[in-house]
């Protein structure tokens, strides 16, 4: 039997397809049920608590699972496009040299100042963490995976720790936030607690997981300087360091590369305003008294997706005039970064067919009600726990912070009251539990678009990230009993 499994090559795709043929099956077993639905006053759909009940067996059968795929698409439609742009995107700037330009100048600047470099990683984290804590920074994230991977290569580390830096930066600040909207705003105003209340212990926790994070990494980072060879990527990251001329002395950088780097760096801060757009203006508004929003006849919401994306293609023409590529070039660059990302679209696809599947079966609000009947017989700290744990369970299902806080925390938020604990308590649970697998799950659009820029197959990039993970989950245990004392409200 070892012998057939060693033969097997374990690539994220055959983890996918594994997968989805398990959830098809529970959905023969798992009985159909369902929670009914009401509209809050945003506008979201939120489940009525004690409004459980069975219906109709839905059993999801091969033709079932063929469709799903391709309903996949339509789910993460936005998300591919976004990801099929940045692959474009930074193409045309890549073809400019202003990449490789800029990552020599700066590894150039870190060997000149050696004692200055210990700096890139907690600096590194704790920008994208402190991005994640406060606007929910997730498919953002993104952007940066393809350029942090050449820099850290640069700097004697390995694509790993340079997907690593930007996404699971990232990903700590969200689940270790004071005041994403996406998680803590919304769980917050479902659970009737004030909102972004708690601040103080909430500041205390992001700061522990961020430190925790930056230690793990630096680890890691001295471990591979010493033997390149016990990094998880070494293979790819040879190939990597050939193609983008690392080992080049030369950090000259052209004017027009100048340009082009000032203009993607300015492009960076303008689509962090347009993210954070509704807290500016009001932060202006009570500070001066302008209402921008008004004056400016501004939406009062920050950008997502689809605006991301669309100021992100709009830098990648500019970067193309700046950079005097000609139209055959500018096309040419831009479609083969299209090209490259197809790969990694199609596994979003068929990642997003295992919730559909899952979805049309009717098992998640039924694991919902199993598992909370279970944790209203717990003791109030070990109900924190499994309320924690149910929300590792349903973010395997739906990645999505807000989408599990509108199906969690309308069952949770009065299941509090009942054992003891207060509503602040299973709202830190909430974002605790439904975060941490974020970085693994291969359900999670941007966990497999961040693993598949550095070319890192699943079951590696599981397996190095699992021991963290476990750290992270004992810390969250251990985070969750103060509050049972002090009665945190």
């Amino acid at each position: 039997m070892s012998r057939v499994l060693s033969k097997i090559k374990l690539n994220t795709f055959a983890i996918i397809l594994s997968i989805l043929a398990i959830v098809a099956a529970l959905t023969w077993i798992v009985p159909s049920g369902a929670y009914e639905r009401s509209t809050d006053a945003d506008g979201r759909q939120v489940v009525v608590a004690g409004t459980y009940h069975r219906v109709e067996a839905a059993p999801q059968g091969l033709f079932d699972l063929l469709k799903a795929p391709v309903q996949g698409f339509s789910k993460t439609a936005e998300v591919i496009v976004f990801l099929l742009l940045i692959g474009g995107v930074l193409n045309i700037i890549e073809k400019t040299g202003s990449i490789a330009a800029g990552i020599q100048a700066a590894s150039g600047f870190f060997q000149r100042n050696p004692k200055l470099r210990f700096l890139f990683i907690p600096l590194g984290v704790i920008v994208f963490s402190l991005c994640g804590a406060t606007f929910g920074m997730c498919e953002e994230a993104l952007i940066f995976v393809p350029i942090f991977i050449p820099l850290a290569l640069s700097l004697g580390y390995d694509s790993a720790l340079g997907t690593a830096i930007p996404f699971v930066g990232a990903g700590v600040g969200f689940a270790a936030a004071f005041t994403n909207p996406f998680t803590v705003g919304i769980a917050q105003g479902i659970a009737q607690v004030p909102l972004y209340s708690g601040l103080g212990y909430r500041l205390l926790i992001w700061a522990i997981c961020t430190t925790v994070i930056i230690v793990w990494f630096s680890i890691y980072a001295r471990r591979v300087q010493k033997d390149p060879t016990r990094s998880i990527t070494y293979e790819f990251d040879i190939e990597k360091r050939k193609e983008l001329k690392l080992n080049k002395t030369d950090t000259h950088i052209t004017r027009r590369q100048k340009w082009v780097l000032t203009a993607f760096g300015l492009g960076m801060a303008g689509l962090i305003i347009g993210v954070l757009k509704p807290q500016i203006c009001a932060f202006i508004h009570q500070t001066w008294g302008l209402d921008l929003m008004t004056w400016l006849k501004l939406e009062n919401s920050g950008w997502y997706i689809t605006e991301i994306a669309a100021w992100f293609l709009g830098i990648g023409f500019l970067c193309g005039i700046l950079g005097k590529m000609k139209m055959q070039q500018f096309s040419d660059a831009f479609f083969d970064g299209v090209r490259s990302m197809a790969e990694i679209a199609m596994l979003l696809c068929f990642a997003q067919a295992i919730v559909i599947v899952a979805n049309n079966g009717h098992i998640l609000d039924t694991l919902l009600e199993a598992m909370s009947g279970v944790i209203k017989h717990l003791h109030p700290i070990c109900a924190s726990w499994a309320a924690m744990m149910l929300q590792t369970v349903i973010d395997f299902f739906i990645p999505s912070g807000s989408s599990k806080a509108v199906l969690t925390m309308p069952i949770l938020a009065p299941l509090a009251d009942l054992l003891g604990i207060t509503r602040q308590t299973m709202v830190l649970a909430f974002q605790l539990g439904g975060s941490w697998m974020n970085m693994v799950i291969p359900t999670d659009p941007v966990t497999i678009a961040a693993i598949g820029f550095a070319r890192i197959a699943y079951p590696k990039w599981l397996k190095w990230m699992l021991p963290l993970l476990v750290v992270m989950y004992l810390l969250s245990f251990l985070l969750l009993i103060p509050p049972y004392f002090m009665q945190w409200q």
